[in-house]
């Protein structure tokens, strides 16, 4: 055989290998449950060199986190439980980004966007560590929880403290670009998903999201990959919008669906939603004429709990339910005495938004069941544990969809192509592995797997019959097992695969040797020599296939751009391009003008201060 042609096969089959070590990185989720307005299920990572922490995934550009000196204001309010990040220890180091100052300060508003954030986030760069098994990514910036002032408030006045932090999912620009304190200097932040993209890790920058469900009625794992996504988490029509987590989308309409057997919604007296078929539509637009046809922007924000809605939405859905307003704060109590209750949150019922894509065509539809929407209010917010139905008339006045939204949402985004994903999420029966597909830089959407959705709920809601709808006959509220670990699981690595040639991503094309590779060492044995080379190659293509789905060796980080350089705008003193990089660095738009708050102290719980009068 010609010495070429042996040539061009062992190459074959090196890049076969190299293939293998490209794939979506899973995080790992934490054991228990997080916050008082939930449970929600939270991404475990480690900050500093630090003890792992709880955060929710999903912020834009940094990492939100609460510190220790935040939790020593009051430890007898329980607001800490997810763990915190000591700044104290972490010790100055130009490789972890410590030793660099940030001037610029977030509003903390960035944190959540469907409640009142109070006060600014003080900014710095550290590691961070989410147990890909590739180790710690260097200068990521961190926005610091650290002072009372920095507190959510409710409709009522009342202030409550911030219980957790939130995980950044990245953003479009591969750095996120600061002016510094040290002469000026400009920094440059990594971003996660572009440095696992960057260091060879994943095959794009992207992500994606199912945060799933933590609530004992309906338990579900979460699942966050960088690089890709869980094709088991994705199902029906897939919406594609340009932008990214700040942008708005267009939601049309609000719903009441039943799926499955009789309906145990009454007519409303109060409200005037059309039924059809024991569906009810009509709902976002309801008592209030400044909404349109065209309906409601929204956003969709994983570091949000509620269904942040106008006060007109909120109680049109209100008036089909046993449920109580709560003025103070501006959440929905469910009356668990009346019969109405039982039947409502263990049917096969749903709560439905119907979304417009970006072309006015196409439409889709986001079914939330009743089952997930039966939440539950603990201290600080009430005495003992209260159910709640998570629709909220606080906020800022931007219409956000949190985390009870996306409890059944897919959330995911390519970056390179500044594309944001949503689609229908399943229920609790879904196939118990990871179905991982890597998004190519290139795709503008992603592939949705053939589950049936209904048949993803059966076991976890009740179809009604007509004697159960009509309360001649007794419904339970039953309750699945709280789960030891509310994740995907603790797998670091996947198997995954590589974009189709149409643009969506698909899960073939990495899961074996290419046939020019199986060819080439079949040959070869044939060529003495050769023999020992080809085998020797298939044999550490496989292992380091099998090795990579265990734990991934921890990778060097030589950073494609210094984390600083000395370059600065002197007019503005904002964040400039870094000068002679390889890949270009883009400015970030700057921030709102930052004004002093009114009043010394937090009015909240006992223990944060006085207040004052609003």
């Amino acid at each position: 055989m010609p010495g070429s042609t042996i040539l061009t096969l062992f190459s074959s089959c090196l890049f076969s290998c190299a293939l293998a070590g490209i794939e979506p990185q899973q995080a790992v989720w934490t054991s228990a449950a997080i916050g008082p307005d939930g449970p929600w299920n939270a991404v475990e990572v480690s900050v500093g060199g630090q003890a792992n922490i709880g955060l929710f995934p999903g912020r834009l550009w940094s990492t939100f986190v609460t510190t220790t000196d935040y939790c020593a204001v009051n430890s007898t309010i329980p607001h800490c439980g997810s763990g915190t990040y000591d700044k104290n220890n972490a010790s100055p180091d130009t490789a972890t980004g410590t030793a660099l100052t940030i001037v610029w300060q977030p509003d903390d508003q960035q944190l959540s966007e469907g409640i009142e954030v109070l006060g600014t986030a003080p900014m710095r760069l550290d590691s961070i560590d989410l147990h890909f098994g590739l180790g710690a990514i260097n200068n990521h910036s961190l926005a610091l929880i650290e002072n009372d002032s920095q507190m959510y408030e409710y409709p009522g006045g009342t202030r409550y403290p911030i219980f957790t932090g939130c995980l950044s999912l990245g953003a479009t620009d591969r750095y996120q670009v600061f002016t510094g304190g040290n002469g000026g200097t400009t920094i440059n932040a990594t971003m996660i998903p572009w440095y696992l993209k960057d260091q060879g890790k994943t095959a794009s920058s992207s992500f994606g999201l199912h945060i799933g469900s933590a609530g004992p009625t309906a338990t579900m794992s979460g699942s966050l990959l960088y690089g890709g996504y869980d094709r088991n988490r994705v199902l029906g029509i897939v919406l594609a919008f340009d932008g990214d987590l700040w942008s708005f989308i267009r939601l049309q309409d609000i719903g009441i669906r039943v799926i499955d057997g009789a309906s145990p919604f009454t007519a409303s007296s109060s409200g005037s939603g059309a039924i059809s078929n024991n569906n009810i539509t009509g709902l976002l637009a309801q008592g209030n004429s400044s909404i349109t046809s065209a309906g409601l922007s929204v956003l969709i924000d994983p570091c949000s709990p509620y269904l942040t809605l106008p006060k007109s939405t909120c109680d049109a859905i209100a008036s089909y339910l046993p449920v109580s307003y709560n003025s103070s704060l501006g959440l929905y109590l469910w009356n668990t005495s009346s019969p109405h209750y039982s039947r409502i949150v263990a049917s096969a019922s749903a709560l439905t938004f119907t979304f417009m894509g970006e072309s006015n065509a196409q439409t889709g539809t986001i079914n939330v069941p009743f089952r997930h929407l039966n939440l539950t209010l603990s201290p600080p917010f009430t005495d003992t544990p209260v159910p709640y139905f998570p629709c909220f008339t606080g906020g800022t006045g931007q219409p956000v969809l949190g985390r009870a939204f996306l409890q059944d949402a897919f959330l995911g985004a390519n970056w390179e192509q500044k594309k944001v994903f949503l689609a229908q999420a399943p229920g609790p029966n879904i196939p118990s592995g990871v179905d991982a597909v890597n998004v190519q830089p290139g795709d503008v959407t992603v592939a949705a797997s053939s589950n049936d959705w209904k048949k993803s709920w059966e076991g976890f809601w009740t179809a009604l019959s007509a004697e159960q709808a009509n309360g001649n006959a007794p419904v339970s509220v039953s309750v699945s097992s709280t789960p030891t670990h509310t994740g995907s699981s603790g797998q670091r690595g996947s198997s995954s695969g590589s974009g189709s040639s149409n643009g969506a991503a698909s899960s073939a094309g990495v899961a074996g040797l290419s046939t020019a590779a199986v060819a080439g060492i079949a040959v070869g044995a044939a060529v003495g020599g050769m023999a020992v080379v080809g085998a020797a190659v298939l044999f550490w293509c496989r292992r380091r296939k099998l090795v990579g789905q265990a734990a991934p060796e921890a990778a060097p980080q030589p950073p494609p751009v210094p984390p600083y350089c000395d370059t600065k705008d002197a007019f503005t003193g904002w964040m400039v391009e870094a000068p002679d990089n390889t890949r270009k660095v883009h400015e970030m738009p700057p921030p709102e003008m930052v004004y002093e708050m009114m009043g010394d102290q937090p009015n909240g719980p006992v223990g944060w201060g006085a207040g004052v009068a609003r």
